[in-house]
């Protein structure tokens, strides 16, 4: 055997990838608590109720991220479509009394004894994988737009129509922008994409426009000081915790904001929170650590031996920096309230789950993919 056989049988587990998402994770469980501490102790009479719950989670991510690092990514061709339609029959359970759980009108997570999950957050996963495998499938045929894009656009509307009924447009908008950059890598024609996207803006807009609380939410965005106590509340916290926390901050745990200033400071607020307590220079840590996730994502994506799997960590690289990108677009106000979470480090299982796989899919991929 030659050399260069040798380094080709070879494979490339990827371990600063790896490494980076347990600095993240370490991050955000310090970080969880901190915000939520006062928060916990206020309405569950326990500082450490929510860290406690979201380490139980932590640990059975950690687990399926082994299991989907072993698991030989290419068998997904054979799990892509039952996968899909779990999922919509989880997302159509949201909304069944007595299964589906309901706060507020708000329908996102489904009960099954003390479990709770949300399966809008398992539609993304499911996504990206039913695209990278279906478009592989079907590469002959994607360039042509009734029996290649369309299809797609049928499936996926019906998903997002799902997700923004439970109401939630962040993640609809997330699976949404997955799916373009995928059809995109996977040979649609732009042409296709871009017309498809003008007509999705009409059920867009009457998605944001017609609907009261989301009117209010871009005013509150554009114009916090004009209604402070209800629409522009969130906004000017926000700012006010970043503002405070200037170059160095104030100090780990020394916050002031997450005091029932921010509403929810251990979710869609969190990385206000580590601005005010670590100020510019944690705030750009966290943004270089996503960063490099988004740079071995990629490198994984060139570096896989087959097109599925360059599809799959396209698209998976895709769910984990848009969603990063949301959060703290919203925290930062440069982006009106989504309710987004920040990958590895907010509050909530579902998503920590579904990222960790995520991340474990990928280092499958770099694990069966050549050194050279």
């Amino acid at each position: 055997m030659t050399n260069k056989q040798r380094t080709m049988n070879n494979t490339g587990f990827d371990y600063p990838l790896f490494f980076v998402i347990l600095i993240l994770l370490a991050i955000g469980l310090m970080f969880l608590y901190s915000a939520s501490a006062a928060y916990a102790y206020r309405h569950q009479d326990d500082s450490y109720f929510y860290l406690k719950r979201q380490s139980i989670w932590l640990g059975l991510g950690l687990a399926f991220l082994w299991l989907a690092s072993k698991f030989n990514y290419k068998n997904y061709k054979y799990l892509d479509r039952p996968l899909l339609f779990i999922t919509l029959v989880f997302l159509c359970l949201v909304f069944i009394p007595g299964i589906g759980g309901e706060a507020g009108g708000v329908h996102r997570s489904i009960g099954i004894g003390f479990i709770h999950f949300t399966p809008s957050e398992i539609a993304k996963l499911s996504v990206v994988i039913y695209l990278a495998c279906s478009l592989v499938r079907k590469k002959e045929k994607i360039e042509s737009y009734i029996s290649g894009s369309l299809p797609y656009f049928i499936i996926l509307g019906g998903i997002s129509v799902l997700v923004v009924m439970e109401p939630d447009l962040g993640t609809a908008l997330i699976i949404a922008i997955i799916a373009f950059i995928l059809l995109y890598a996977g040979g649609a024609r732009l042409s296709h994409l871009i017309y498809t996207a003008f007509l999705a803006l009409v059920p867009l807009y009457f998605s944001i426009f017609k609907i009261g609380y989301r009117i209010d939410r871009i005013v509150g965005w554009l114009n916090p000081e004009q209604d402070p106590l209800k629409a522009g509340y969130q906004p000017i916290h926000l700012k006010r915790a970043l503002g405070s926390g200037g170059l160095w901050g104030l100090g780990s745990g020394q916050g002031i904001e997450k005091l029932f200033y921010l509403p929810t400071p251990h979710t869609d607020s969190i990385f206000a929170v580590i601005g005010e307590e670590l100020g510019f220079i944690g705030t750009s840590l966290i943004l270089a650590l996503f960063f490099f996730i988004v740079l071995r994502g990629l490198r994984i994506a060139r570096r896989a031996p087959d097109d599925l799997g360059k599809l799959l960590a396209v698209g998976l690289t895709s769910l984990i920096s848009l969603q990063a990108i949301l959060n703290m677009g919203v925290a930062t106000v440069v982006l009106p309230t989504t309710g987004a979470t920040l990958p590895f480090i907010s509050y909530g299982g579902s998503s920590l789950l579904i990222c960790l796989i995520s991340i474990g899919i990928l280092l499958n991929i770099s694990k069966n993919s050549p050194l050279k």
